[in-house]
């Protein structure tokens, strides 16, 4: 990846039936409750894995700091 992970979480609101995602970058997304249901079970499986990667990344190279080598 060339850009550095977005550290500021996105927004969620549920207006006339359907679920606005808005977050940095200009970031837009409007989508249905049960797209939104399965997106959120997504994000959250892939967000578990990373942490796993992070962590195992501090036990391997002694670091402590999840293998993120910015300021």
């Amino acid at each position: 990846m060339t850009k550095q992970p977005e550290k500021t979480p996105a927004e969620a609101t549920a207006e006339q039936g359907e679920v606005l995602i808005d977050g940095p970058d200009g970031l837009a997304l409007s989508l249905t409750p049960d797209a939104a249901r399965q997106t959120a079970q997504s994000i959250h499986a892939a967000a578990c894995e990373a942490q796993e990667q992070r962590s195992a990344t501090i036990l391997s190279d002694g670091r402590g700091d999840g293998g993120d080598s910015r300021p």
